[in-house]
């Protein structure tokens, strides 16, 4: 069981990266499509939280809890629509957050392939780095919303990069534990 979710783990660390790359790309190319993401989003909470409303109006299902839910995303969907500045402000938050949590979760499993790979020091600067650019652009959301939408495209393009690089260098760290098991499953 634990051979084989190690090696989902190399693919899905790959098939993310590649969309982070596509992702990343897509930003530094076009960084006006927040607003448009942002408008959409904010329909799409809205409907959810009328629906939400709709169905936790029944009786029998309706607690505070389940209510509040259904007024989150009415309220969300909302803000995007009326202020989409604001996703423009949270996303390197979010986004720097996200490569932060996911670079420290590379460190950590390129550490634990240090018996089994020889150069597993290769791997583990490159989430060093992937950190420090998330660490950078988590305290700079403000400087230029635009600069800082293209600084995100291009820090997901080379956190992307990075972790592929990274994950085929560890590759042999993944074989290495269909053999005995290495716990490596830091959740990103």
């Amino acid at each position: 069981m634990f051979t084989k979710l190690n090696l989902k783990n190399f693919w899905y660390t790959n098939l993310i990266s590649i969309i982070t790359l596509a992702v990343g790309a897509l930003l530094t190319a076009k960084p006006d499509i927040i607003t448009t993401v942002c408008k959409f989003v904010g329909r799409l909470g809205i409907l959810a939280g009328i629906i939400l409303l709709i169905l936790y109006a029944i009786p029998k299902t309706c607690t505070p809890e389940k209510r509040s839910y259904g007024i989150l995303f009415l309220v969300a969907g909302l803000l995007l629509c009326l202020i989409p500045a604001l996703l423009k402000f949270l996303i390197p938050v979010l986004f720097g957050g996200w490569i932060l949590t996911s670079s420290i979760s590379g460190m950590y499993r390129n550490f634990s392939f240090r018996h089994h790979v020889s150069n597993w020091q290769i791997g583990f600067i490159l989430c060093t780095l992937s950190a420090i650019l998330s660490i950078y652009i988590i305290t700079r959301p403000i400087t230029a919303m635009n600069e800082t939408v293209k600084i995100i495209g291009i820090g997901c393009m080379i956190h992307a990069v990075l972790r592929i690089v990274s994950s085929v260098l560890g590759r042999n760290g993944y074989k290495a534990a269909e053999e005995e098991y290495i716990d490596t499953t830091l959740e990103e």
